[in-house]
């Protein structure tokens, strides 16, 4: 089953509360997209990027981002993911 826009961003921000000494590259490899998926989180302020060094940055989420990621949760709860469609069986009602 493919994952949507929401399942992704849930899973690009957990894995940056997971991960939090990875570099983005890293956290979006892991999640299984894209670097560019990475801009609209940015743009939503969901995530900001923290620069260490030159060469080392991290991946913050910002208080949005966990609102976010608060409702991705207890919604993972409500509809799991294993969750198949079914049918209600009306001649036995």
């Amino acid at each position: 089953m493919q994952r949507g826009y929401v399942e992704v961003i849930g899973e690009l921000l957990e894995e940056t509360v997971k991960n939090p000494n990875l570099a983005p590259s890293r956290i979006t490899a892991r999640a299984g997209v894209g670097y560019p998926k990475l801009r609209p989180l940015i743009q939503a302020e969901l995530v900001t990027i923290e620069t260490q060094t030159k060469k080392r940055r991290k991946l913050r989420l910002t208080e949005k981002g966990r609102q976010y990621l608060t409702h991705y949760r207890a919604l993972t709860q409500l509809l799991p993911k294993n969750n198949t469609h079914t049918t209600c069986d009306t001649a036995t009602a």
